[in-house]
């Protein structure tokens, strides 16, 4: 739908954008994305027609950009800027109606039945037809881009330029503006062009991205290629973390703050923190611990505080989650499990090495929960827990009962305790022995 070949210009002599290639096509979004200053917005006004290219070309419908007359281009075109004056008083009706004027005849230009229909479906679309006959300079930052977004959807277009669109918009009319552009590109084959700093909006909804630096611009490419810890850190200078969205496959950045350094890790008394209260068993603990859950509420990667193995004989995550709730306790903050018996008297032990200290609590039903004062990579959170699922089901043997319980593995993430790939060699060693002997004792106890 749109061309851009080995584009390059800027303001006056000087080049801005320097040698951009891409394409985008009907039913597309992409995203551009890159630091302050490396050149987005000339490069989508460069697009737009609004700059003149100083090499290359940009192509729409097959015809270069610059041969369309301004009406004719408006028909198939529509962009939304980053910022819009409010030189004169217009309501929001009129000011969105701005957008049929392209296909407007005659000396007089007058609205038709076709027109109004238009303008009253894009404003409701946008949720601006409430306020339609107030003055657009009495609405809010975020209100006026919902109207300036509804006069560039007026026009019909084929291809949708967006500069910066959720600039002044709160968290869920971002979603209400994305989600509507997406919907666009899906059931009306609208090709899209937006420029983003928010990389996590981007990576969700956007088909394609497209990162710049310094006026260059490298391939396009889906999210989930695209959205790496290298090439963030490459772009914006600075150190991130990619996380796992719950609901899509496509990356989430998170960025990595810088860590005071401590003198003396603090080292948490999980032992003593340990309660065994009428039908459950409780930790709670001042600290957020990271956490890696094989069942339960907070099954995979979370951070808790609270930590729960409570009776109940019809235990799925919805009846516990909302046993826990009525009994007061925050589900973000908690990590449970349930069991048709009673957890009992559990079985607690604190292991150490060194600097390392792991404390193993086993319930009568075989669920292990490690509480480790130390800092653990991802790869060491899934090792740890299947080398505490080895050493019970080694402890256990091949005749006995078997375990109903889960594993869960909670660390302070103290940097300085068990950071090193020696420190971790040595945890796993302390795991699997801390674990297969309080599992023999738990055994034991039954006998």
């Amino acid at each position: 739908m749109i061309k851009v070949c080995n584009l390059s210009g800027g303001y006056g002599s000087q080049r801005i954008i320097k040698n951009i290639s891409f394409s985008v096509e009907k039913g597309e979004f992409l995203g551009i994305l890159g630091p302050n200053g490396s050149g987005k917005t000339t490069l989508l006004n460069t697009m737009a027609g609004t700059l003149p290219a100083a090499e290359g070309s940009v192509h729409l419908a097959g015809k270069p950009v610059a041969r369309y007359k301004p009406k004719e281009l408006a028909q198939i075109m529509a962009v939304l800027p980053q910022k819009t004056s409010q030189t004169f008083t217009f309501t929001v009706k009129e000011t969105v109606s701005f957008g049929r004027y392209p296909f407007q005849k005659g000396l007089f230009r007058q609205m038709d039945e076709k027109d109004e229909a238009i303008v009253q479906e894009v404003m409701e679309q946008t949720g601006v037809a409430l306020f339609a006959q107030k003055s657009i300079r009495d609405l809010s930052g975020g209100e006026q881009q919902r109207v300036y977004l509804a006069q560039a959807l007026a026009q019909q277009p084929d291809v949708l330029l967006l500069d910066e669109p959720t600039n002044f918009l709160d968290m869920s009319y971002q979603k209400e503006l994305l989600d509507l552009v997406k919907r666009l590109t899906r059931e009306k084959g609208l090709a899209a062009v937006g420029i983003f700093h928010d990389v996590n909006a981007a990576s969700l909804y956007c088909d394609w991205l497209l990162f710049m630096k310094k006026g260059t611009a490298g391939q396009k490419r889906k999210p989930e290629h695209a959205m790496t810890e290298r090439q963030i850190k490459t772009v914006y200078d600075t150190e991130v973390n990619t996380l796992v969205h719950h609901e899509s496959p496509k990356p989430f950045i998170a960025i990595k703050p810088e860590q005071p350094v401590l003198k003396r890790p603090e080292i948490i008394p999980f032992a003593s923190l340990l309660k065994s209260e009428r039908d459950c068993l409780l930790l709670q603990t001042e600290t957020p611990l990271r956490v890696l859950s094989a069942s339960g509420i907070g099954s995979g990667f979370s951070w808790s505080r609270t930590f729960i193995q409570k009776q109940m004989p019809a235990h799925t995550k919805e009846e516990l989650a909302a046993l826990l709730t009525a009994e007061g306790f925050t589900l973000q903050e908690t990590c449970a499990m349930a069991s048709a018996d009673k957890p009992g008297q559990p079985i607690c032990r604190t292991f150490e090495d060194g600097d390392l200290s792991v404390c193993i609590s086993v319930s009568s039903h075989f669920t292990i929960w490690m509480f480790i004062n130390g800092y653990l990579s991802d790869e060491a959170f899934v090792r740890a827990v299947m080398t505490a699922g080895e050493a019970r089901g080694k402890a256990l043997g091949a005749g006995e009962q078997a375990a109903d319980g889960g594993v869960l593995i909670a660390a302070s993430q103290e940097n300085g305790l068990a950071s090193k790939t020696a420190g971790e060699e040595r945890l796993m060693q302390l795991i699997r022995f801390g674990a297969n002997e309080c599992v023999k004792e738990a055994v034991n106890r039954l006998k």
